[in-house]
């Protein structure tokens, strides 16, 4: 199977699954691609904000769901979790759209946010508007890196499909 091919059955598969769990790495890989003809860029855009809203609800979920159990099972736990929830219930909506923009504590923070007092229509809007832009800005620069790496090094779309 063809790089191209892949790209085109797989490309936004990959977006939307890369985006639930973390996301930025495959995103300003799918804004590249995007640049380049192979993906479209708002379909990458509507794809990763569907993949990283529907992420973040899930593991706000589970942490209302699941997360006393959770951290009555590990004690040690308790104490680190109760820092955050007290952090989050403390500032609100702007913890909740700063929480976009961890890497690789993305997960950790709507979990905690499940676990805290914050009402679930708080939780949904902001983090909504803050999906909305991360993927945007995200995949914008991956869209305008690919831009400025055809300028540098001119076309070299006969190495890049087999980068990916």
């Amino acid at each position: 199977m063809s790089p191209e091919l892949l790209l085109e059955r797989f490309g936004y598969l990959a977006v939307f699954v890369g985006t639930f769990l973390e996301g930025e790495a495959i995103l300003v890989m799918a804004g590249f691609f995007a640049e380049r003809g192979y993906l479209n860029i708002f379909s990458v855009f509507g794809v990763a904000f569907a993949g990283s809203y529907l992420g973040h609800i899930f593991w706000f979920w589970l942490g209302r769901a699941h997360g006393v159990k959770l951290l009555d099972r590990f004690p040690r736990m308790k104490k680190h979790f109760g820092k955050g929830i007290r952090m989050f219930e403390r500032y609100g909506a702007s913890a909740i759209v700063i929480t976009q923009w961890l890497y690789g504590l993305r997960i950790t923070c709507a979990v905690i946010i499940g676990i805290s007092r914050i009402s679930l229509v708080k939780f949904l809007v902001y983090e909504a508007v803050s999906c909305a832009v991360w993927a945007a800005i995200i995949a914008g620069l991956g869209y305008y890196f690919g831009a400025a790496v055809e300028r540098v090094l001119g076309k070299a779309a006969h190495v890049e499909k087999y980068a990916l």
